[in-house]
């Protein structure tokens, strides 16, 4: 560890503290050696918020150090069964846990809380108020005084928006402190310039038509912020609706903040607007990430997705219909190839394919970086053989795994004699016979179009003779292409289009199903390729390529990264794709080598949107870290927090003047029972914050238990929807269990409080609405009480005030409510591929504990055959169970 690592370290043992660190400093090493301090003794450690890869990664890592395999990290999931987890807590040591799990064993007190040494927090920047995480750190602390709590993130942006979001944060984790370590701190800055650098940046300029494709798709964006400004100035604050801001991924989400409280009030041209901008920016990556054919693929399905279908009018994107976006379809056309009428067409390649009725002649335009790529490994191999080396190892880090695979191709395929990359050839050929496909479906549809109306006509002239059938024709032809016609909103045609899904939403899907149709061809002519082998033929002897031959090329992984670098040891590494963090990555890794002679090749597009994003990343991080160094010489220190029930609250709670004339009677804190699957939203963690006591359990019937007789059924306005499509609302259980079942609608509290947009409303009634069918709801239980709450806040106050004078319910008849057999309430099994089995064709109340005896796992249930299936739960079930299993969809 370099110096300031272990500075950092120490600061982290002696106090609890946030900790932010900029991109790339490794924030995962720090985190793994301090995993490591606690692996010796006997600590009850507790690590939240990690992803399967970082569990994985700091095994890996645990390795490396020598950790002996019985002190490693251990990881508890959904596959952990309950009683195992007790076992494991009361046995000390590291874990990884989901924060759903850890809350739910908070509660029912599985977890020894005064023994737990402290709580580790990673990727502290995801945490939120009102969150499991919140509960988990506020039961720990309530609990235990003395254990720590430790928080890391390397995220700086996410703890600037909002008011005092850094304030917020240390509330939301029961911290005092916080310690920030910028790029241009001291330390840092003495530590990472001490090593000398060999840095070569390579500034490539992008050709003459990717200029004009980008110049065009800018021009285009501009035009849209204008109209979304020009709509909304007087709504929302649009000073962050600027073009350098909407080449960041994170303007998508800027821009559904500031709108989603308006949603509804947005005409359906801004809401077309919005999803332009993402649909353009995408483009815009897609330019420099992808060759010219995948990306003239791309924009081929914008404009398809944009075209009318059956002969209905569509609301197509306004900046299809710019020149700009002319200029840019015809510039990535002609990367592709060359109709008779282009310049290019006379020094094009004299390979031509039929497209249509004419010839095209292929250009098949190369990605500039690929032949500086080359040029950077021959002269890495000529200063090889000059300086009389074997060999080094060569390191290429890309962004995406498609650009990670054409690299591979382009570097071990040269171009042919005709000067075309077989890479892209493979491609354009793949691409050409896909569209003659589309073309030919496209004509038979046509075709069954056409006979279905003449079918018509001909059985209208035979029953109302051909005058009449002319003039019903002539009347139901409609108006022409070039006429536009109002639609009403409680028309079919209004329908449609309303409920067709937005081009913003289907462009990704239609992307990666383009990719995967292109790299067919790419996979086929490799399985052609490979060398046909007998049975019995083996290789005579194998032998370990050593790293100094190799060249790497690898995908940029984030904490994974620094991995890499220790395990590889490049002496060249070359950044075809920029990317800040790994740049800094890349300086520990040589502070921490001195003495080796490490290169670095930095790839970057002159004067390209890719060099903005890079140069814009760089510039936000200085302004974070500028802000939170404000905020934090300014902010409040938050004081430990208590529950916000008070003495008064309490004391009139427990005095009840019914009872021999107001004596003292302590009735403990409030409960609410509380199903399992209800712990993914963020209502569980409210009311514990209240001073409600949760007590978790698998409900059959509800989702919170109030009191004795009174259920609550939560939804969301999805979930409503999904469950009357579903029927999975359970009004009528709870009106047979419980006096008085109600139906809790709660809203986002983001959005607007509206059950339906008003560009939604229909003229007339339909049954398919979700007002009509609440209204039938409605009238077949008329018992069933609605309540609709704005927020998951006004929602645990509503059911703090509904239990004030009413009794506590009890967690255990709560269970059995709606249970066919007692014996199901057991807590041995794993509920979640529990309620799976449950889920499927032919597995009953009455079976699913007989399947549940016989196999282990959901995988050694689908192998099972049919008859022993039979044996297991009689032939009707088991035939269903099979067939469901084994049945090919299509």
């Amino acid at each position: 560890m370099l110096t300031f690592q272990k500075q950092i370290l120490s600061d982290l043992v002696e106090e609890d503290a946030l900790l932010i660190l900029a991109r790339g400093l490794g924030l995962f090493d720090i985190l793994c050696m301090f995993l490591k301090l606690h692996s010796t003794d006997k600590h009850l450690v507790l690590v939240l918020n990690t992803t399967q890869a970082q569990d994985a990664a700091i095994l890996e890592r645990q390795a490396a150090l020598g950790i002996p395999p019985t002190q490693r990290m251990q990881i508890i999931d959904a596959d952990t069964p309950a009683d195992m987890r007790a076992y494991l807590y009361r046995q000390s040591g590291v874990f990884s846990i989901t924060s759903r799990i850890l809350g739910v064993d908070l509660l029912l007190e599985r977890v020894p809380v005064a023994l737990v040494s402290g709580i580790v927090v990673y990727n502290a920047h995801r945490i939120r108020p009102d969150s499991m995480d919140e509960l988990i750190l506020r039961a720990y602390r309530k609990n235990n005084e003395e254990g720590f709590i430790k928080a890391m993130s390397d995220q700086p942006e996410a703890f600037t928006t909002g008011f005092a979001p850094l304030q917020n944060t240390l509330k939301t984790l029961h911290l005092r402190k916080v310690h920030l370590w910028p790029r241009y701190q001291v330390l840092i800055n003495d530590n990472l310039s001490q090593a000398k650098a060999d840095v070569i940046e390579l500034r490539q300029p992008m050709t003459e038509k990717m200029e004009k494709i980008q110049q065009s798709l800018v021009e285009c964006m501009e035009a849209t912020l204008a109209e979304i400004r020009r709509h909304q100035s007087s709504m929302v604050d649009v000073e962050e609706f600027t073009i350098e801001n909407s080449f960041t991924r994170t303007f998508d989400a800027v821009v559904r903040r500031q709108l989603d409280p308006i949603w509804h009030r947005i005409s359906p041209a801004t809401k077309q607007l919005v999803g332009d901008l993402k649909v353009l920016r995408q483009l815009l990556g897609y330019l420099t990430d992808y060759d010219a054919v995948s990306f003239f693929t791309f924009l081929e399905t914008v404009i398809a997705s944009n075209a009318s279908k059956d002969g209905r009018q569509t609301r197509q994107s306004p900046w299809l219909f710019m020149d700009a976006a002319d200029v840019a379809i015809s510039s990535a056309r002609r990367r592709v190839y060359a109709k008779p009428s282009d310049p290019e067409y006379q020094y094009a390649h004299r390979t031509s394919i039929k497209e249509g009725t004419s010839m095209v002649r292929l250009v098949l335009e190369e990605q500039p970086k690929w032949h500086l790529l080359q040029e950077i490994l021959r002269e890495i191999e000529e200063d090889m053989e000059k300086a009389t080396q074997d060999g080094a190892p060569v390191l290429i880090m890309v962004k995406e795994k498609r650009t990670f695979a054409q690299l591979k191709n382009a570097l071990t395929q040269p171009s042919k004699d005709n000067g075309l990359s077989p890479v892209l050839e493979r491609l354009a050929l793949q691409f050409f016979s896909l569209r003659k496909n589309i073309s030919m479906i496209q004509q038979d549809q046509q075709q069954q179009l056409q006979q279905q109306r003449q079918q018509q006509q001909e059985q209208q002239q035979s029953r109302y003779g051909s005058t009449t059938s002319q003039r019903e024709t002539f009347a139901r032809s409609g108006p022409p292409q070039s006429k536009r016609r109002r639609v009403r909103g409680g028309s079919v045609a209004a329908a449609a289009s309303s409920s067709r899904p937005h081009l913003s939403e289907t462009l990704q899907q239609d992307v990666e199903d383009t990719i995967n149709l292109l790299d067919n061809a790419e996979k086929l002519s490799e399985v052609v390729d490979e060398t046909e082998m007998g049975e019995n033929d083996i290789l005579p002897e194998f032998q370990e390529l050593p790293y100094s031959s190799m060249v790497t090329i690898k995908c940029y992984e984030d904490d994974l990264d620094d991995y890499l670098l220790e395990e590889l040891e490049p002496v060249f590494i070359i950044m075809y794709d920029p990317d800040p963090a790994f740049v800094r990555r890349v300086e520990v890794y040589r502070a921490a080598h001195p003495n080796m002679d490490i290169r670095v090749y930095f790839m970057l597009y002159e004067n390209s949107v890719e060099e903005q994003n890079y140069l814009s990343l760089i510039r936000k991080e200085k302004e974070a870290f500028e802000k939170l160094i404000r905020e934090k010489s300014v902010m409040a220190i938050p004081m430990p927090q208590k529950d916000e029930q008070t003495t008064q609250e309490h004391f009139a709670r427990i005095i009840s003047s019914r009872i021999a004339g107001g004596q003292y009677k302590d009735k403990g804190p409030p409960t609410v029972v509380v199903d399992m699957r209800e712990f993914r939203s963020s209502l569980p963690p409210i009311l514990y914050s209240k001073g409600v006591k949760i007590v978790p359990c698998t409900l059959q019937v509800g989702d919170y238990i109030i009191t004795p007789e009174m259920c609550v059924e939560r939804k969301s306005i999805s979930d409503l929807i999904s469950s009357f499509a579903s029927g999975r609302l359970q009004c009528e259980n709870m009106c047979a269990h419980y006096k008085t079942p109600i139906l809790l609608i709660e809203f986002d509290e983001t959005k607007s409080f509206s059950l339906q947009s008003l560009s939604d409303m229909k003229d007339t009634i339909v049954l398919t609405d979700i007002s009509s069918k609440l209204v039938l709801l409605t009238l077949t239980f008329p018992r069933v009480k609605i309540i609709w709450s704005a927020s998951p806040h006004e929602t645990a106050a509503v059911i703090t005030e509904l239990k004030k004078t009413e009794d506590e319910p009890d967690a255990e008849k709560a269970m059995l409510v709606g249970v066919e057999n007692t014996d199901e309430v057991d807590s041995i099994y794993n509920m979640t591929p529990q309620e799976l089995l449950r889920s499927l064709p032919g597995v009953t109340s009455r079976n699913y504990k007989l399947l549940m005896n016989a196999v282990t796992n959901l995988e050694e249930l689908f192998s099972l055959s049919e008859q022993r299936l039979q044996t297991l739960i009689g032939t009707e079930s088991a035939r269903k169970l099979y067939r469901f299993i084994h049945h090919k969809a299509g």
